[in-house]
């Protein structure tokens, strides 16, 4: 089976990969940052499988790659910090302003063609009002991004204290 493997095409998802084991490798310090650069090249070039696996041939194998889901979709844990960014770049000040905002210009949108006129944007006075807030709270730092380590935190403490108090 590993014959018929080798043969396979693989994707730039499958270089992506690659390249990202190959930069673990140089952090490792198991190749320099010459070899590197010419694996990198390699990697790009290659169209097959087998091609592929020519490149890591010296290197120890990669626990990563053994974990992940074939036909290139991204492993639970992949997809998860793929989330997690998304939600770092959008303070938790402005969550509600999204959530509201789409469900009253949705409301708003359907009214106006529904009346077959456009409607007075209504909506902008509730996106206002959270806007500022969202920005208040944003720029004094009172956003609650990490109220899930504040909540282990308080669990931690009540636990530590059942545990001194024998």
């Amino acid at each position: 089976m590993s014959e018929d493997r080798g043969k396979l095409r693989i994707s730039n998802a499958d270089r992506d990969q690659a390249v990202a084991r190959l930069q673990r490798s140089l952090d490792e310090g198991r190749i320099d940052l010459s070899e590197f650069d010419e694996r990198t090249m390699s990697v790009y070039e290659a169209k097959t499988q087998a091609e592929l696996d020519l490149i890591f041939e010296d290197l120890p194998a990669d626990r990563r790659g053994e974990l992940s889901v074939p036909g290139g979709a991204p492993a639970p844990a992949e997809r998860e910090g793929a989330a997690q960014r998304i939600r770092r770049g959008v303070p938790s000040a402005f969550h509600p302003l999204i959530v509201v905002g789409c469900i009253t210009i949705t409301i708003w949108l359907i009214s106006s063609v529904a009346s077959g006129e456009l409607q007075n944007f209504w909506p902008a006075w509730p996106l206002g009002i959270l806007a500022a807030i969202g920005v208040a709270t944003w720029l004094t730092g009172d956003d609650d991004d990490d109220c899930d380590d504040d909540e282990k935190k308080k669990s931690g403490d009540g636990d530590d204290d059942g545990t001194d108090e024998r």
